[in-house]
Order: C-alpha cells, then structure tokens, then sequence
C-alpha cells in the first residue's frame, strides 16, 4: 500500500504542468533563462507576451506568441 501511495505521489509531482498560468503584469525581477506569460494587453488580440529572463544585467527578451503556442495542443479551455 505505501509503495502504491509513494508511486502515485511521485507520479503527480512528475507529471508537467498542463494549465500555464498568464501574470497580468510584468515581475520585476526573474531569475536568469525563467520563462513567464503576461497578458497585459500589450500583444495583439489571442497573444500574450513571452519574457525570458536575462543573468547579469542584460535585457530580456519579450516577444509576442499565440496563446494556443503556450497551453499546447489538445488543452482544454478554461472559462
């Protein structure tokens, strides 16, 4: 029974993130190569914006992708 329980623990903590969740404002710091999504309303309609953090004091990169480039295919749509 526990090693049932262990594997079903373990399982679920291994399992990726299947709902990726949108900040509505950009964070002020972020650790180097971290990924977030903002939806600030800054992309077009159906996009969010793509920040990837930078070490040592350099720029990030922003960029605008579809949101059905973030969930993934098959993701369910959530209200």
């Amino acid at each position: 029974m526990r090693v049932l329980l262990l594997g079903l623990l373990l399982s679920a903590v291994a399992q990726p993130c299947f709902a990726q969740k949108f900040l509505s404002f950009e964070p002020l710091m972020m650790d180097p190569y971290a990924t977030v999504f903002v939806d600030n309303g800054s992309c077009s309609a159906g996009k969010v914006l793509k920040v990837q953090g930078a070490p040592n004091n350099q720029r990030r990169k922003k960029s605008c992708v579809p949101i059905s480039d973030v969930r993934g295919p098959g993701a369910v749509r959530g209200k």
